[in-house]
Parts: structure tokens; sequence; C-alpha cells
């Protein structure tokens, strides 16, 4: 079996503040703007009515890949041990789903927001203690980082990077007449499947909220991983529980199909790294082989 192995992990918490009437809405009114934005159906007043508001982190922008100033994030081998590589970052866009929650914890509103962390000393939402313009760290990756191309149609270069475990599926709309994008806006790739070099995964929650401003948390985990094989012991298959259905019907063979066991995968895996084997009679030898 070949499984996913973490070698080296860290984690570190950042905070940051902004002012609600600062968010742009690019629903109601589209710009070029791709952070600090309001999308999919959340406003303002949303967030400033909420009673409370539920955060899930959907994806990251580590602003490794065609950054659009000279502030862009890096990965270097660290001084003097090749094993270890030297993360820094910058500029970070971290896209949280937004679950607005009435006083009886019921979902009545959901929609998307983009915020920018670890920004320049002068741009909105910096601070020393909580949001600085750029965190370093060391992680031992002695198998090598990920990287992703850059500028594909001209140097083709590579790029490392950091593979954010995150929610965003691989599904597209087909066979649709959207309308031509007059503005431009962030493309959001597929990022819920675990890859090998330096990986991420965040959660989020509101720190502090009045009815002009928020405290958005996050905490990053930042993991090196590669897929290592193993021997194991088989002990049989999980099967997971089937629904019932809620109400009878008149007895068919679909329906005592649908109400009978679950079909099992019985094809079960090759063995592997197992000593080949020698018959008697096809050789004529008495050793093990």
């Amino acid at each position: 079996m070949m499984a996913p192995v973490v070698f080296d992990e860290a984690g570190i918490n950042l905070c940051r503040v902004f002012a609600i009437d600062d968010l742009l809405d690019v629903c109601e009114r589209p710009s070029n703007r791709t952070t600090d934005i309001l999308f999919d159906g959340l406003t303002k007043c949303d967030l400033e009515n909420a009673n409370t508001i539920q955060l899930h982190v959907v994806d990251i922008d580590f602003n490794f890949i065609c950054p659009e100033t000279c502030r862009f994030s890096e990965i270097r081998p660290s001084k003097n041990t090749p094993n270890l590589s030297r993360v820094v970052l910058r500029d970070i866009d971290v896209t949280l789903s937004v679950s607005i929650m009435d006083s009886t914890c019921r979902v009545c509103k959901e929609g998307m927001l983009t915020l920018r962390y670890l920004p320049s000393e002068n741009c909105p939402g910096f601070s020393e203690e909580t949001n600085p313009s750029n965190i370093a760290f060391d992680l031992y990756t002695p198998y090598g980082i990920s990287y992703a191309p850059e500028n594909p149609a001209g140097c083709n270069k590579l790029v490392p990077t950091i593979n954010f475990i995150g929610l965003v599926e691989g599904q597209h709309c087909q066979n649709c007449d959207c309308p031509e994008v007059c503005h431009d806006f962030h493309e959001f790739e597929a990022n819920n499947s675990l890859r090998q070099g330096i990986s991420a995964q965040a959660l989020a929650k509101v720190i502090a909220k009045d009815d002009e401003c928020m405290a958005v948390g996050i905490t990053l985990y930042f993991k090196a991983i590669y897929f290592v094989q193993y021997k194991f012991q088989h002990e049989g298959l999980v099967v997971p529980p089937k629904f019932l259905a809620a109400s009878n019907t008149e007895e068919s063979s679909c329906k005592i199909f649908c109400e009978g066991d679950l079909l099992e995968p019985c094809i079960q895996p090759l063995d592997v790294a197992e000593r080949p084997k020698c018959f008697q009679n096809a050789c004529n030898c008495n050793k093990k082989c």
C-alpha cells in the first residue's frame, strides 16, 4: 500500500481586522479587485446584522505564481542545511465560505469572502503583532518540494509552490450560455486533493465583531508530505452503513435489492514485494527460489 506520510509540520495563527464598509461587493459592482471582496450573494448588510457567523477556508492563493507586484512568496533551501526549506509568505489571499446564522442557529444566508493576510506595511489590515508583512519558517523536505508552471507560453519556468488542501471541486459548467465577462476575476482551481511536497490546511473563526468592524482569525497548518510504500496486514474490507427507506412500498426485485446488503468490492489488492515462488514439478529443483 502506498500512503502519504507527514515528515514535518508546523502551524501559525494570524488575525485580520477590517472595516465591513471597506469590503467591495463584486456582484453588485464589477471590479478588477481580487481581495477584500464579497461575492456569491453575501452583502455588507448581512455581515453587519449577523448574529452568528461560521467560516470555512475554501481556498488560499499563496502568491507564488504570477505575482501582481514585487512582493511575492518564495521557497528556498535553508542556509547550510539542504534538507530544510525556508518558506517566506507575503500577500496571501484567503477565500472563506461564510454562513450567517440567526439567534436559533439557523443558516439564513451564505456567501463568499476573500481577505488578504500578510499585507505590506502601508496596506489595510497590517498589524506587526497579529498580521505582519511576512512570515518565515523552515520545514524538513528531504525529498524535495512541489512546483507549478509559470508563464507556460513564454519561458515556461517552474516555480516552487505550496499545495493548499481546500474545498474546491474540479467540476465546471458545461454547455451553458454564459455572458462574456468584461472584468478580471480570480479563477478557482480544484484543490481538494492531496499531493507530494509542502501542503497546507487552514481553519478560521470570527474573533470579534461589532456593527462596523470584524476580526477574522485563521490557523495555518503546513506539512511536508511524501508518498511511501508499506506492507500491511489485510483484515477485510470495511462495509459502510446503509440508508433505509422511510416508507414501505410494494415488494419487487428492485425493492429487495435496495433494502438488502450493500454490494462489496471483492477484488483485493495484489500482494507486492513478495519473494518469487518456484514449483518443483516445473523446474525440477528442491531448493527454494
